[in-house]
């Protein structure tokens, strides 16, 4: 006879959500503790919304408040609104007028507000490969507590970005094509790299399809044609996914005439496209400046990718083309890109899992101090965290 106390721990757990909850305002709790030992140390009088609004934040406000004005809007230096993609800021924008909140505000609670359901639904993500409950824990951790975490909090791409990421690689696995075309869309509406989730879907198929048992069947070329040809969902969902990527250079070519001038006005930026390994080597000879703690970075994550490859996952060709796409034009700002990036979380949480428990204590501390380090240096306006 099985007593009480027999019962599963995952149903005497609390729910996920609500777990994801709680670390999530615990996150919250810990970003103003260290805005308020910031403000003290230094004695400033920004708020805590003002103290988040730093670098690129004013180009985002500018789109929301604005929209894309144009040539009218090249400063003197050649920089321009259009290098930064419309989701976001058109968001920020929309709930700036529908609450009346400044700006500022909006994106601090907006971007907390998906940091939540990234929290929950990469949780939800890793319990849908059956990778676990510790990973899934160690993952919200690492979501809320770990570097650069900071970029969750501000007016920036990266909280929505990792989320739209990671509900288009739940669809593709849960096979729901038609959202996963959606959520893949608005991810390429988000920032230029989203297009490059639709690479997933082919080396999904090509996994699936050899994995599956079919003893019926001799797997060929031919046959693996037949059974993608029979998914037409998929099909319509894959070619969804470069939408929002595609209508943006349609506008921007409505607007100024250059579909790709959100790349051509890199150069303003001293960013030029290029061969992404020299970049990675030029950093990484630079022993001991801001470019070597990116190209160090920028080479862990490198590792992480060659780990998931070997473990055959899909999200491998995702992660690897996450890293070297920006690293193509320089390795300035890589930290930022690979450390909020879902598939490089995942991998890194599913590492962290294999970890002895003394171990993962000490990456705990670790990474949770890199993390209030790189969110005091973020206070402080540092050029390293760009």
């Amino acid at each position: 006879m099985m007593h009480s106390s027999a019962v599963p721990a995952e149903r005497r757990a609390l729910p996920l959500w609500f777990r994801a909850g709680l670390i999530v305002l615990v996150s919250r709790l810990v970003l103003l503790a260290i805005y308020w030992y910031w403000k003290n140390t230094v004695g400033s009088d920004d708020g805590p919304f003002t103290a988040l609004f730093q670098w690129d934040s004013g180009w985002y406000t500018s789109v929301a408040e604005n929209g894309y004005i144009g040539e009218a809007g090249i400063v003197s230096d050649g920089q321009a609104s259009w290098a930064f993609f419309p989701l976001v800021p058109l968001l920020e924008g929309f709930f700036t007028r529908l609450t009346g909140l400044p700006i500022r505000a909006v994106g601090v609670l907006m971007n907390s507000l998906l940091l939540y359901l990234i929290t929950w639904w990469g949780a939800r993500y890793i319990l849908r490969l059956d990778l676990g409950e510790r990973q899934a824990t160690i993952f919200m951790l690492l979501v809320n507590f770990g570097p650069y975490n900071v970029y969750y909090s501000t007016l920036y791409t990266e909280a929505a970005f990792v989320l739209l990421v990671c509900l288009t690689l739940y669809c593709l696995q849960t096979r729901h094509w038609l959202l996963m075309g959606v959520f893949g869309a608005l991810a390429g509406a988000t920032r230029n790299t989203g297009i490059f989730l639709a690479f997933a879907v082919p080396l999904w198929c090509l996994l699936t399809y050899v994995e599956q048992p079919d003893p019926l069947h001799k797997k060929g070329v031919k046959d693996f044609v037949c059974w993608v040809l029979q998914k037409p969902r998929l099909i319509l969902g894959t070619f969804l996914m470069p939408m929002g990527f595609f209508l943006y250079i349609r506008y921007l070519d409505h607007l100024l005439g250059d579909g790709m001038a959100f790349m051509h006005v890199q150069y303003a930026w001293e960013k030029a496209v290029g061969n992404p390994f020299l970049e990675l080597w030029k950093g990484l000879l630079d022993i001991g400046s801001e470019s070597f703690i990116q190209a160090t970075c920028t080479l862990l994550c490198l590792y992480l990718f060659a780990h998931q490859a070997m473990r055959r996952r899909p999200e491998a060709v995702v992660t690897l083309l996450f890293i070297l796409v920006p690293l193509s034009t320089t390795v300035i700002g890589m930290t930022r890109y690979v450390l909020c990036s879902f598939p490089i979380l995942l991998e890194a949480s599913h590492l962290l899992c294999q970890k002895s428990r003394l171990s993962r204590v000490f990456w705990a501390f670790f990474l949770f101090a890199f993390g209030v380090g790189t969110t005091l240096k973020w206070f402080e306006g540092a050029q390293v965290m760009i």
